[in-house]
């Protein structure tokens, strides 16, 4: 409407030259400035800031935040206004308003922005950790427990020297503790014996000392797992089916390996 008169003032010549009539040139301004107009806001007012943006966008963001920010403060109270206006109205016909747009995605959805931004070079996925991230969520207890069979373990007269000579050969700072009849009694760590005075090295370890193998279910989640495991400070949780029988144990090691890779043990040796 602004920019209608002046484009008419434009053409008018040429258009009469045409022969066309009075009505006819006012239609064609119109149609004329319509067309700037909104080729002029398509790509100043859109594309061009877009694509800005894009390319230096660090740059875009220092320059273009603070008058933004000014902008947003001086118009605060105009924008209140207007959302007090528009949701007065929606509830004269029933509707609840909401302050923002749902913004909430699934995992899926996640997933595939994700990838597509990986193959375009937006995200580097070198070591995995994103793809992890998502694989994990996925996963259970009974996909990383660890069989007794491949566990190095201990009985109940074990010695703090023989535990110290296992944490020499294997480096692992943790080990099961069996009973007789080859039942989970708990678990001895190495901090809790490499203190025991040199005339007790060669004595039975004091049960006190062994600790509590806590249970769970073959079947919860390793991200609900992790959170337990965290909750109640344990390395090491035992699973068991139904019947009461040994799945395998779970280690918070494998938990986190799943989510960032291989890690190693403190005492362990390479």
């Amino acid at each position: 409407l602004v920019a209608e008169p002046s484009i008419h003032e434009l053409l008018k010549e040429p258009l009469h030259a045409l022969g066309l009539p009075e009505s006819a040139e006012t239609a064609v301004s119109f149609g004329v400035a319509l067309f700037i107009v909104s080729f002029l806001h398509v790509l100043v007012g859109e594309m061009i800031p877009k694509n800005i943006s894009f390319s230096i966008p660090e740059r875009a963001a220092l320059v273009l935040v603070p008058p933004l920010y000014g902008l947003a403060i001086a118009l605060k109270p105009v924008v209140f206004a207007l959302n007090a206006t528009a949701n007065g109205i929606l509830r004269l016909f029933g509707v609840r308003s909401k302050n923002e747009a749902n913004s909430a995605f699934t995992l899926e959805q996640v997933e595939d922005i994700v990838s597509h931004s990986t193959r375009a070079g937006v995200l580097s996925d070198e070591t995995g950790a994103i793809t992890n991230t998502f694989e994990f969520t996925d996963k259970q207890v009974k996909d990383i427990l660890v069989p007794i069979a491949n566990l190095i373990t201990v009985s109940t007269d074990v010695t703090p020297r023989i535990i110290e000579q296992a944490v020499a050969k294997h480096g692992f700072s943790r080990y099961i503790v069996l009973d007789e009849d080859g039942s989970i009694e708990g678990y001895l760590h190495l901090k809790d014996v490499i203190d025991e005075k040199e005339e007790e090295a060669d004595l039975p370890v004091q049960r006190k000392l062994i600790r509590t193998v806590k249970s769970i279910g073959s079947g919860v989640e390793l991200e609900d797992a992790l959170a337990l495991m965290q909750k109640d400070r344990q390395h090491l949780m035992a699973s068991y089916d139904s019947e009461g029988k040994l799945l395998g144990l779970l280690f918070l090691e494998d938990i986190l390996e799943e989510l960032v890779g291989e890690v190693q043990d403190a005492t362990r040796r390479d």
